[in-house]
C-alpha cells in the first residue's frame, strides 16, 4: 500500500525549512539544494509541490503572513476593551524566537519584492489586511470610549503600522538595543497617545 502524504503539511514543512535557510544565508544564497538539505528530502521532491523556486518563495511569504494574521486574530478575540489593539500589535513584534525568524524573513522579502511583482503584490495584500484590522480596532476603541475620538482611525492605523514596522526592523537589525521589554515599552507609550489626555 502506498504511503499517504499530507500535501499541505509537506508544503508547510518545506516553507519552514526555506525560512530557516533564508535567515541563515540570505535569499540570494538560498537554493533548492540547500532547502532540500534542510528538510532531508531529495531535490526532486520539490517539483511535486512547487513550480519553481519563485513559487516556493511566494508560498513561504504567504505562509508567514497567514500565521502572523492568525495569531493577531486570536489575540484580538482573547483580549477585551482597550487592550485589544495592544495585544494584536504585540504579535507583530519580534518578541520571541518564532517572531524573530518571521521578521528576518519579512525583511529579506522586502528587498526581494523590489524586483519581483508577485512578492510585491503579496506584501501589499498583507498590508491592506493588516491596516484594515488595526483601523477596525481603533474604531472599536473609539466607540467603546477607550480611545480618543478626535483622531482619524485610518490615518492612525497607517501611523501605527509604520511605527510597529519601525520597531520590528530595528529589533531585527539590533536586537541588543531593542530587546523585547523595550519593544513593549515603546509600543505602550505609543498606544497611550490614543487613550486621551
Amino acid at each position: 500500500m502506498p504511503k499517504i502524504v499530507d500535501h499541505d503539511a509537506r508544503r508547510e514543512e518545506v516553507a519552514e525549512a526555506t525560512w530557516r535557510v533564508i535567515a541563515r544565508q540570505g535569499i540570494e544564497a538560498t537554493t533548492v539544494k540547500e532547502i532540500a538539505k534542510e528538510t532531508g528530502f531529495s531535490t526532486g521532491i520539490f517539483a511535486h509541490y512547487f513550480k519553481n523556486k519563485n513559487d516556493l518563495l511566494l508560498y513561504a511569504l504567504q505562509l508567514a503572513s497567514i500565521r502572523i494574521g492568525a495569531r493577531m486574530w486570536k489575540k484580538g478575540e482573547e483580549a477585551s476593551g482597550g487592550e485589544v489593539l495592544g495585544s494584536v500589535l504585540l504579535e507583530a513584534l519580534p518578541l520571541d524566537r518564532e517572531r524573530r525568524l518571521e521578521w528576518q524573513i519579512w525583511v529579506t522579502f522586502w528587498g526581494q519584492a523590489a524586483s519581483d511583482t508577485a512578492l510585491t503584490e503579496e506584501q501589499k495584500h498583507w498590508y491592506v489586511e493588516y491596516r484594515s484590522l488595526v483601523r477596525g480596532l481603533i474604531l472599536d476603541g473609539q466607540r467603546s470610549g477607550h480611545f480618543r475620538t478626535d483622531i482619524d482611525a485610518g490615518e492612525e492605523a497607517d501611523s501605527m503600522v509604520a511605527f510597529v514596522d519601525g520597531i520590528g526592523l530595528q529589533a531585527t537589525l539590533d536586537p541588543r538595543r531593542f530587546p523585547p521589554e523595550y519593544q513593549i515599552k515603546l509600543l505602550e507609550q505609543r498606544l497611550s497617545s490614543l487613550r486621551g489626555k
